[in-house]
């Protein structure tokens, strides 16, 4: 196991806590199946990470955390400015669970 970093806005500790958001999607890999990270003083664990085309992830809003399909485009338009949404790209899905003590 390799402990990887993989940073999280704050409105996201909630979703991620409770276990709501179950997955993140990144434009690299930030880890591969069987790592684990921190996130909000919590530890989770990498399950996998796959390649998929971004209109995909906004179908999986609510595993991501977010309200809406149009919520997570926002966010996903407010983290990559430059780029915005581009339903076609290619992003890593990383899919991980809480690690219950």
């Amino acid at each position: 196991m390799t402990i990887v970093t993989i940073p999280f806005r704050p409105a996201f500790r909630e979703p991620l806590l409770s276990g709501v958001k179950r997955c993140t999607a990144r434009t690299k890999r930030m880890g591969a199946g069987g790592d684990r990270f921190l996130a909000f003083e919590q530890w989770f664990d990498l399950k996998i990470v796959t390649e998929v085309p971004l209109h995909y992830v906004a179908d999986l809003w609510r595993q991501e955390g977010c309200t809406s399909r149009e919520h997570f485009i926002e966010v996903w338009e407010s983290i990559h400015p430059g780029k915005g949404y581009q339903p076609e790209q290619i992003v890593f899905l990383h899919w991980f669970k809480l690690v219950r003590r």
